[in-house]
């Protein structure tokens, strides 16, 4: 049996839609039918990048429902819709036997990994703990969007942000209005977001901003900060992952103060380390999120105390996405990009 996936065949070219095999699932993982799948920012900038692996089929942020079982799966049946983490846990290492799976000493990543494929596909296979239960009242498309919140939560909790703090947050992509979000959800004051895209900065004010910066109009992005909110920033979340940034934030950051990277900047970058020094910042880089995560925020969801809707922007087919991955290299109007492989339209 064969499936509908868009592969990555080399560097700056087109995704290529291509029919390959159904994967089977192992003794203890689990095959989901793809109903809904996100275009990530990472994607595109490690499609550009040197050192990614060739001939691999992308996508992390999906939802389904499950279309096969291994023969050690007892907690799943067949149709069950599940949102899931992009990764293989083993079941059977210490960790995954304490119900830490997100440790697991054989975990796999559905990311550019030649033995596994993403969701950039009709079906995909994650480990059987590896996945979350959906509820009725959650979409496909927005289980989809729970990834990206997830990043932005996972950083917002490692920044430990004081209740008196005052939040910066440069870029808004779908992971600085996460950002946005749970700053704003825990009851920081000001959240402000820096953008030189207008369509973003709208929807920055949807997901929790209490104010926006367009960089393209005020350069002085710390001035402008102090006009709006009668202070500076005590935090600075880096959310674009380009080179220099890093250095950017640096400059921009006052004494005592916390960069907190959260962009995934995948060339080689270089900041001036005693200017930290000097000014006794803390430099925090934040990566990934656990099952634990993905479960408040699947709560928090049913009960409609956050919200993903402005996010998804566009939902389009499986043979639309090489295109659509294309158009994203230099964005306009998209923010989150759904992908439905059963999409008829």
């Amino acid at each position: 049996m064969e499936m509908r996936t868009a592969v990555y065949k080399a560097k700056n070219q087109a995704l290529v839609l291509e029919n390959r095999p159904v994967p089977e699932p192992g003794p203890r993982q689990i095959l989901i039918r793809v109903r809904a799948c996100g275009i990530c920012g990472s994607d595109i900038h490690a499609s550009e990048a040197d050192h990614t692996p060739t001939n691999v089929v992308m996508g992390h942020e999906f939802a389904g429902d499950i279309a096969a079982v291994g023969d050690k799966v007892t907690r799943w049946k067949l149709g069950d819709a599940v949102v899931p983490l992009s990764q293989i846990s083993c079941g059977e290492c210490p960790a995954c036997l304490s119900g830490d799976n997100s440790h697991c000493e054989n975990l796999q990543t559905l990311e550019f990994n030649p033995e596994y494929n993403g969701a950039y596909a009709e079906y995909a296979i994650v480990g059987e703990a590896d996945a979350l239960p959906l509820p009725k009242g959650i979409s496909y498309a927005q289980a989809a969007a729970i990834e990206p919140m997830a990043v932005g939560y996972d950083a917002v909790r490692r920044s430990d942000l004081a209740m008196d703090d005052a939040v910066l947050i440069i870029g808004a992509g779908p992971i600085g209005l996460a950002v946005a979000t749970w700053a704003s959800h825990f009851g920081i004051t000001h959240v402000v977001v820096s953008e030189m895209n207008p369509k973003r900065l709208a929807l920055a004010e949807q997901m929790g901003a209490t104010a926006t910066i367009n960089a393209s109009e005020d350069r002085d992005v710390i001035a402008a900060y102090q006009r709006m909110t009668g202070r500076k920033p005590s935090v600075i979340f880096e959310v674009v992952g380009v080179p220099g940034m890093i250095q950017r934030c640096i400059e921009m950051a006052e004494p005592d103060s916390k960069i907190v990277v959260v962009g995934v900047c995948q060339e080689s970058d270089s900041f001036e380390p005693m200017q930290c020094i000097f000014k006794t910042l803390k430099l925090i880089f934040v990566l990934g999120y656990t099952v634990t995560d993905y479960a408040t925020i699947v709560s928090l969801l049913e009960q409609e105390r956050i919200t993903v809707d402005p996010l998804i922007t566009h939902r389009i087919t499986l043979e639309e996405l090489p295109a659509m991955f294309e158009q994203m290299r230099r964005p306009t109007d998209q923010m989150k990009v759904i992908v439905e492989p059963d999409r008829n339209d």
